[in-house]
Protein backbone atom coordinates (compact mmCIF):
# COMPACT_ATOMS: atom_id res chain seq x y z
CA UNK A 1 0.00 0.00 0.00
CA UNK A 2 2.73 2.47 0.94
CA UNK A 3 4.59 1.88 -2.35
CA UNK A 4 1.47 2.60 -4.41
CA UNK A 5 0.97 5.89 -2.56
CA UNK A 6 4.56 7.05 -2.91
CA UNK A 7 4.87 6.47 -6.71
CA UNK A 8 2.04 8.81 -7.80
CA UNK A 9 3.30 11.46 -5.42
CA UNK A 10 6.78 11.18 -6.89
CA UNK A 11 5.45 11.51 -10.42
CA UNK A 12 3.39 14.51 -9.41
CA UNK A 13 6.38 16.15 -7.80
CA UNK A 14 8.48 15.52 -10.92
CA UNK A 15 5.74 16.96 -13.12
CA UNK A 16 5.44 20.06 -10.96
CA UNK A 17 9.18 20.50 -10.99
CA UNK A 18 9.26 20.21 -14.80
CA UNK A 19 6.40 22.71 -15.18
CA UNK A 20 8.11 25.14 -12.84
CA UNK A 21 11.38 24.80 -14.76
CA UNK A 22 9.61 25.45 -18.07
CA UNK A 23 7.87 28.50 -16.61
CA UNK A 24 11.25 29.89 -15.61
CA UNK A 25 12.52 29.72 -19.21
CA UNK A 26 9.44 31.27 -20.79
CA UNK A 27 8.69 34.93 -21.38
CA UNK A 28 5.59 36.83 -22.43
CA UNK A 29 5.96 39.61 -24.99
CA UNK A 30 3.33 42.07 -26.10
CA UNK A 31 3.10 45.43 -27.83
CA UNK A 32 1.71 47.27 -30.85
CA UNK A 33 2.61 47.88 -34.46
CA UNK A 34 1.81 51.49 -35.35
CA UNK A 35 2.43 54.12 -38.02
CA UNK A 36 4.44 57.30 -37.27
CA UNK A 37 1.23 58.99 -36.05
CA UNK A 38 0.64 56.25 -33.49
CA UNK A 39 -2.25 54.60 -35.34
CA UNK A 40 -2.34 50.82 -34.92
CA UNK A 41 -1.76 48.75 -38.04
CA UNK A 42 -4.14 45.80 -38.25
CA UNK A 43 -2.96 42.46 -39.67
CA UNK A 44 0.69 43.40 -39.59
CA UNK A 45 2.79 40.23 -39.79
CA UNK A 46 5.46 39.57 -37.17
CA UNK A 47 7.87 36.78 -38.07
CA UNK A 48 10.06 35.58 -35.22
CA UNK A 49 13.28 33.66 -35.87
CA UNK A 50 16.47 32.90 -33.98
CA UNK A 51 20.01 32.56 -35.28
CA UNK A 52 20.62 30.17 -32.40
CA UNK A 53 17.83 27.86 -33.60
CA UNK A 54 17.80 27.66 -37.43
CA UNK A 55 14.54 25.67 -37.50
CA UNK A 56 12.62 28.06 -35.25
CA UNK A 57 9.97 30.07 -37.10
CA UNK A 58 6.92 31.65 -35.50
CA UNK A 59 4.40 34.02 -37.11
CA UNK A 60 1.82 36.22 -35.37
CA UNK A 61 -0.55 38.87 -36.71
CA UNK A 62 -1.70 42.05 -35.05
CA UNK A 63 -5.31 42.67 -34.07
CA UNK A 64 -7.49 45.52 -35.36
CA UNK A 65 -5.85 47.99 -32.97
CA UNK A 66 -2.35 46.85 -34.00
CA UNK A 67 -1.70 44.93 -30.78
CA UNK A 68 -0.03 41.56 -30.54
CA UNK A 69 1.03 39.10 -27.84
CA UNK A 70 3.32 36.11 -28.04
CA UNK A 71 4.70 33.53 -25.63
CA UNK A 72 8.37 32.65 -26.05
CA UNK A 73 8.96 29.17 -24.65
CA UNK A 74 12.75 29.49 -24.42
CA UNK A 75 13.65 33.02 -23.40
CA UNK A 76 17.28 32.05 -22.86
CA UNK A 77 17.77 32.62 -26.60
CA UNK A 78 18.06 35.72 -28.76
CA UNK A 79 15.26 36.34 -31.26
CA UNK A 80 14.77 38.50 -34.35
CA UNK A 81 11.37 40.14 -34.89
CA UNK A 82 10.70 40.96 -38.55
CA UNK A 83 7.64 43.21 -38.88
CA UNK A 84 5.83 44.12 -42.08
CA UNK A 85 2.50 45.55 -43.20
CA UNK A 86 1.05 46.42 -46.63
CA UNK A 87 2.16 49.84 -47.89
CA UNK A 88 4.89 50.17 -45.27
CA UNK A 89 8.61 49.46 -45.12
CA UNK A 90 9.57 46.35 -43.19
CA UNK A 91 11.34 46.71 -39.85
CA UNK A 92 13.56 44.26 -38.02
CA UNK A 93 14.77 44.20 -34.43
CA UNK A 94 16.80 41.75 -32.34
CA UNK A 95 15.21 41.06 -28.95
CA UNK A 96 16.42 39.32 -25.79
CA UNK A 97 14.22 39.33 -22.71
CA UNK A 98 14.60 37.95 -19.23
CA UNK A 99 13.35 34.39 -18.80
CA UNK A 100 10.26 34.12 -16.64
CA UNK A 101 9.26 37.74 -17.28
CA UNK A 102 5.73 38.86 -18.23
CA UNK A 103 6.07 42.62 -18.56
CA UNK A 104 7.99 42.83 -21.85
CA UNK A 105 6.51 45.50 -24.11
CA UNK A 106 7.90 46.11 -27.60
CA UNK A 107 6.17 48.55 -29.95
CA UNK A 108 7.19 48.75 -33.60
CA UNK A 109 6.71 51.81 -35.83
CA UNK A 110 6.44 51.18 -39.56
CA UNK A 111 6.86 53.98 -42.09
CA UNK A 112 5.78 54.31 -45.69
CA UNK A 113 8.47 54.95 -48.31
CA UNK A 114 7.54 58.65 -48.39
CA UNK A 115 7.62 58.94 -44.60
CA UNK A 116 11.00 57.22 -44.43
CA UNK A 117 12.42 59.56 -47.06
CA UNK A 118 11.01 62.59 -45.25
CA UNK A 119 12.52 61.42 -41.97
CA UNK A 120 15.89 60.83 -43.65
CA UNK A 121 15.73 64.26 -45.25
CA UNK A 122 14.97 65.90 -41.90
CA UNK A 123 17.88 64.03 -40.32
CA UNK A 124 20.19 65.14 -43.12
CA UNK A 125 19.09 68.78 -42.92
CA UNK A 126 20.01 68.86 -39.24
CA UNK A 127 23.67 68.36 -40.16
CA UNK A 128 26.02 71.31 -40.86
CA UNK A 129 25.95 72.51 -44.44
CA UNK A 130 22.99 70.45 -45.64
CA UNK A 131 20.41 72.94 -44.38
CA UNK A 132 22.16 75.79 -46.24
CA UNK A 133 22.45 73.67 -49.38
CA UNK A 134 18.71 72.92 -49.34
CA UNK A 135 17.93 76.61 -48.80
CA UNK A 136 20.17 77.41 -51.76
CA UNK A 137 18.31 74.90 -53.92
CA UNK A 138 14.96 76.47 -52.98
CA UNK A 139 16.26 79.95 -53.81
CA UNK A 140 17.59 78.69 -57.13
CA UNK A 141 14.20 77.17 -57.98
CA UNK A 142 12.65 80.56 -57.28
CA UNK A 143 15.08 82.23 -59.66
CA UNK A 144 17.04 84.18 -57.02
CA UNK A 145 20.44 83.16 -58.33
CA UNK A 146 22.51 85.68 -56.34
CA UNK A 147 20.97 84.65 -53.01
CA UNK A 148 21.26 80.98 -53.96
CA UNK A 149 24.94 81.42 -54.77
CA UNK A 150 25.55 83.04 -51.37
CA UNK A 151 23.69 80.24 -49.61
CA UNK A 152 25.67 77.53 -51.41
CA UNK A 153 28.83 79.35 -50.36
CA UNK A 154 27.61 79.14 -46.73
CA UNK A 155 27.02 75.43 -47.23
CA UNK A 156 30.60 74.65 -48.31
CA UNK A 157 31.94 76.90 -45.55
CA UNK A 158 30.13 74.70 -43.04
CA UNK A 159 30.98 71.42 -44.79
CA UNK A 160 33.53 71.58 -47.58
CA UNK A 161 32.85 68.14 -49.11
CA UNK A 162 29.32 68.84 -50.37
CA UNK A 163 29.70 67.95 -54.05
CA UNK A 164 26.18 69.17 -54.87
CA UNK A 165 26.94 72.63 -53.54
CA UNK A 166 30.21 72.85 -55.52
CA UNK A 167 28.35 71.80 -58.68
CA UNK A 168 25.83 74.60 -58.17
CA UNK A 169 28.52 77.16 -57.34
CA UNK A 170 30.57 76.34 -60.43
CA UNK A 171 27.55 76.57 -62.73
CA UNK A 172 26.26 79.79 -61.15
CA UNK A 173 29.70 81.39 -61.44
CA UNK A 174 29.97 80.36 -65.09
CA UNK A 175 26.50 81.74 -65.89
CA UNK A 176 27.57 85.01 -64.22
CA UNK A 177 30.63 85.01 -66.52
CA UNK A 178 32.91 84.77 -63.49
CA UNK A 179 35.01 82.18 -65.31
CA UNK A 180 37.96 82.19 -62.91
CA UNK A 181 35.76 81.41 -59.93
CA UNK A 182 33.77 78.90 -61.99
CA UNK A 183 36.97 76.99 -62.77
CA UNK A 184 38.13 77.13 -59.14
CA UNK A 185 34.79 75.81 -57.88
CA UNK A 186 34.62 73.14 -60.58
CA UNK A 187 38.10 71.91 -59.69
CA UNK A 188 37.18 71.72 -55.99
CA UNK A 189 34.17 69.68 -57.05
CA UNK A 190 36.34 67.35 -59.14
CA UNK A 191 38.80 66.90 -56.27
CA UNK A 192 35.89 65.29 -54.41
CA UNK A 193 34.38 63.45 -57.39
CA UNK A 194 36.60 63.25 -60.46
CA UNK A 195 33.73 61.84 -62.55
CA UNK A 196 31.22 64.61 -61.85
CA UNK A 197 30.09 65.37 -65.39
CA UNK A 198 28.59 68.80 -64.68
CA UNK A 199 31.82 69.99 -63.07
CA UNK A 200 33.88 68.58 -65.92
CA UNK A 201 31.70 70.53 -68.37
CA UNK A 202 32.14 73.75 -66.40
CA UNK A 203 35.88 73.19 -66.07
CA UNK A 204 36.22 72.60 -69.84
CA UNK A 205 34.15 75.62 -70.80
CA UNK A 206 35.61 77.97 -68.16
CA UNK A 207 39.15 76.98 -69.19
CA UNK A 208 38.28 77.75 -72.80
CA UNK A 209 36.87 81.16 -71.85
CA UNK A 210 40.05 81.91 -69.90
CA UNK A 211 42.12 81.08 -72.95
CA UNK A 212 43.63 77.86 -71.63
CA UNK A 213 42.95 75.59 -74.61
CA UNK A 214 45.13 72.75 -73.34
CA UNK A 215 43.31 72.51 -70.01
CA UNK A 216 39.94 72.86 -71.76
CA UNK A 217 40.81 69.98 -74.10
CA UNK A 218 41.94 67.85 -71.16
CA UNK A 219 38.67 68.35 -69.26
CA UNK A 220 36.60 67.86 -72.41
CA UNK A 221 38.40 64.59 -73.14
CA UNK A 222 37.58 63.33 -69.65
CA UNK A 223 33.98 64.45 -70.07
CA UNK A 224 33.63 62.71 -73.42
CA UNK A 225 35.16 59.45 -72.17
CA UNK A 226 32.61 59.32 -69.35
CA UNK A 227 29.67 60.44 -71.46
CA UNK A 228 30.32 59.42 -75.08
CA UNK A 229 26.64 59.65 -76.11
CA UNK A 230 26.07 63.16 -74.80
CA UNK A 231 24.93 65.37 -77.74
CA UNK A 232 26.95 68.35 -76.51
CA UNK A 233 30.05 66.18 -76.38
CA UNK A 234 29.40 64.82 -79.87
CA UNK A 235 28.75 68.32 -81.20
CA UNK A 236 32.08 69.54 -79.82
CA UNK A 237 33.79 66.75 -81.77
CA UNK A 238 31.91 67.75 -84.91
CA UNK A 239 32.79 71.41 -84.37
CA UNK A 240 36.49 70.60 -84.70
CA UNK A 241 35.87 69.36 -88.27
CA UNK A 242 33.38 72.13 -89.06
CA UNK A 243 35.99 74.73 -88.16
CA UNK A 244 38.31 73.05 -90.69
CA UNK A 245 35.50 73.02 -93.30
CA UNK A 246 35.71 69.21 -93.24
CA UNK A 247 32.07 68.32 -93.85
CA UNK A 248 32.92 64.72 -94.67
CA UNK A 249 34.02 63.95 -91.10
CA UNK A 250 31.59 66.35 -89.44
CA UNK A 251 28.47 64.86 -91.06
CA UNK A 252 28.44 61.42 -89.31
CA UNK A 253 29.11 63.11 -85.97
CA UNK A 254 26.20 65.53 -86.46
CA UNK A 255 23.97 62.61 -87.41
CA UNK A 256 25.09 60.78 -84.28
CA UNK A 257 24.33 63.90 -82.23
CA UNK A 258 20.80 64.14 -83.64
CA UNK A 259 20.24 60.43 -83.01
CA UNK A 260 21.11 61.01 -79.35
CA UNK A 261 18.91 64.14 -79.20
CA UNK A 262 16.77 64.98 -82.26
CA UNK A 263 16.03 68.43 -80.78
CA UNK A 264 19.59 69.54 -80.09
CA UNK A 265 19.66 73.08 -81.58
CA UNK A 266 23.35 73.41 -82.42
CA UNK A 267 23.42 70.07 -84.23
CA UNK A 268 20.21 70.89 -86.11
CA UNK A 269 21.62 74.19 -87.33
CA UNK A 270 25.02 72.87 -88.39
CA UNK A 271 23.53 69.76 -90.00
CA UNK A 272 20.99 71.85 -91.92
CA UNK A 273 23.70 74.18 -93.21
CA UNK A 274 25.91 71.20 -94.09
CA UNK A 275 23.06 69.66 -96.12
CA UNK A 276 22.59 73.02 -97.83
CA UNK A 277 26.28 73.10 -98.80
CA UNK A 278 26.03 69.55 -100.15
CA UNK A 279 23.05 70.46 -102.35
CA UNK A 280 20.39 68.52 -100.38
CA UNK A 281 17.82 71.31 -100.40
CA UNK A 282 14.80 69.27 -99.14
CA UNK A 283 16.89 67.83 -96.28
CA UNK A 284 18.29 71.26 -95.40
CA UNK A 285 14.82 72.83 -95.41
CA UNK A 286 13.35 70.13 -93.18
CA UNK A 287 16.24 70.30 -90.70
CA UNK A 288 16.30 74.09 -90.48
CA UNK A 289 12.52 74.24 -90.02
CA UNK A 290 12.94 71.81 -87.14
CA UNK A 291 15.58 74.12 -85.68
CA UNK A 292 13.07 77.00 -85.60
CA UNK A 293 10.53 74.76 -83.90
CA UNK A 294 12.85 73.89 -81.02
CA UNK A 295 14.81 77.16 -80.84
CA UNK A 296 12.64 80.02 -82.22
CA UNK A 297 14.72 82.52 -80.25
CA UNK A 298 18.04 80.69 -80.66
CA UNK A 299 21.27 82.47 -81.63
CA UNK A 300 20.97 81.23 -85.21
CA UNK A 301 17.22 81.80 -85.63
CA UNK A 302 17.60 84.95 -87.78
CA UNK A 303 20.09 83.26 -90.10
CA UNK A 304 17.81 80.24 -90.45
CA UNK A 305 14.77 82.41 -91.22
CA UNK A 306 16.66 84.25 -93.94
CA UNK A 307 18.00 80.99 -95.39
CA UNK A 308 14.56 79.38 -95.53
CA UNK A 309 13.27 82.19 -97.73
CA UNK A 310 15.44 80.84 -100.52
CA UNK A 311 14.63 77.16 -100.06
Amino acid sequence: MSIKRILPLALLAALLATTAAMALTQAYIKGKVVDPNGKGLANAVITITSNEMPDFHKVVKTKEDGSYAVLILDATRHYVFHVEAPGHLAYEQAIKVEAGSTDNVFDFTLKTQAQAMEAEKAKLLSQPGYKEMEEGRVLLDKGDRAAARAKFREAVAAKDDLVGAWVALSELAFDAKDFKEALTDAEKCLALDDEQLRCLAVAANASRELGNKAKSAEYMKRYQSLNPDDPASIFNEAAVYLNKMDDEHAKPLLEKCLKADPDFPSCLYEYGMLLLRSGDMPGAKKTLQHYLQVAPDGPNAKTVQDTLKYL
